[in-house]
């Protein structure tokens, strides 16, 4: 569970560049930071906190995988409402 988010993001770099360069620079920076970072704290919590830790780096990855969700999605939709914007300006 602590490697899934950082399977996925390295598996989305190849296909992120279909953003704009502003969100997919966003996306690479806040997409790491979350996988990556969260992921660590999660192995933390597991590695030294005992059972309890282990519960809470159960919880906490689950916190980052959903967090890490919410933050794509976001870029998507962001993302998709600048196109509309561009095809709306081009065709008027």
């Amino acid at each position: 569970m602590l490697l899934v988010p950082i399977v996925i993001y390295m598996a989305t770099l190849a296909i992120v560049h279909r953003l704009r360069p502003g969100l997919c620079q966003l996306y690479r920076i806040m997409g790491g930071v979350i996988v990556f970072g969260g992921s660590a704290i999660s192995f933390y919590f597991a590695a030294y906190s005992g059972d309890q830790g282990g519960i809470t780096a159960f919880y906490f990855q689950i916190v980052v995988i959903l967090v890490y969700i919410f933050v794509s999605v976001a870029l998507l939709t962001v993302n998709w409402f600048f196109q509309k914007r561009e095809q709306i300006k081009d065709g008027s």
